[in-house]
């Protein structure tokens, strides 16, 4: 009679933190070989040179941080898409509008209009107007163009903490944005944190796997039109690679350094197997 117990144990053994930072390695270097692991020496860029010189618009004037890590301000023209402004724009969401509040929203009022849409097709497909003579339309001798209905757009939003101060918003946007066909619609929402107010390695694991589905849509379009979806296979397995290495690493704690950038890797490192060419 097989002894089953052993081999029972040895499925249901959870893997060591070395074990998993190997499997992980092995999946980067063969899906994703271009990205740096600990131990790996980086190429010389342009940038690592001596001659190299910084762009003057990559210093805008910002106020950056104090001691503490906090904002001091931006000190930009208005329109600036820094960094610090691009921030500041965003993180003004994460609390409540209604003056006096300033509690983490729960709400948001969104303003919106319905605008008609049209759907084309090209007549070298056959395509052909359906419009009566004398009718205005949009169809050229190339395309024709189709009314489609209509079709809910976003303009603006403004969040708030609770149903009451939804309503008052509401009132306060109807008054100050008196715009021909808009609307304006209650609905559930939370404020999403920004990249920078996460710990690493959580805005690269969620840049990683919004990239992965990306990539996937496209593929499956490809295949639905008949076409070669490889790279964008190519693509996703890419992604889905970089997102495991970094779902494995604890949260960053403040002052700690991520240990993608160690000196020397914890594991031996892996062979590289040999990489098809996946635009043949």
């Amino acid at each position: 009679m097989t002894d089953t117990t052993s081999s029972t144990a040895a499925t249901n053994t959870k893997p060591t933190p070395q074990e998993i930072e190997a499997a992980a390695r092995l999946l980067m270097r063969a899906w994703a070989p271009g990205y740096l692991l600990p131990g790996d020496q980086p190429k010389e860029t342009a940038a690592d040179s001596d001659d190299y010189e910084d762009h003057p618009d990559d210093y805008c004037g910002c106020a950056g941080t104090d001691d503490d890590g906090e904002s001091l301000g931006c000190t930009c023209a208005p329109g600036c898409v820094c960094d610090e402004c691009s921030y500041e724009a965003y993180a003004r969401y994460k609390r409540c509008w209604v003056k006096g509040c300033g509690k983490a929203p729960a709400f948001r009022v969104v303003r919106f209009c319905l605008v008609e849409q049209r759907v084309q097709e090209s007549t070298r497909r056959g395509a052909v107007c359906p419009h009566a003579e004398g009718e205005e339309h949009w169809c050229t001798a190339d395309t024709v163009f189709v009314d489609a209905g209509p079709s809910v757009q976003d303009f603006a939003h403004q969040p708030a903490c609770s149903i009451a101060h939804a309503v008052e918003l509401r009132e306060g946007m109807r008054q100050s944005m008196p715009r021909a066909g808009a609307q304006f619609r209650i609905e559930t929402w939370t404020y999403s944190p920004h990249d920078r107010e996460l710990p690493a390695p959580l805005p690269a694991l969620r840049r990683q796997t919004v990239s992965a589905r990306d990539s996937t849509t496209w593929a499956i379009r490809k295949y639905a039109a008949g076409l070669n979806d490889s790279y964008w296979l190519g693509s996703a397995r890419m992604h889905l690679a970089v997102a495991v290495w970094n779902a494995r690493l604890e949260p960053e704690q403040p002052g700690e350094e991520p240990d993608v950038w160690d000196d020397q890797p914890s594991t031996p490192v892996q062979e590289e197997p040999s990489e098809p060419d996946e635009h043949e």
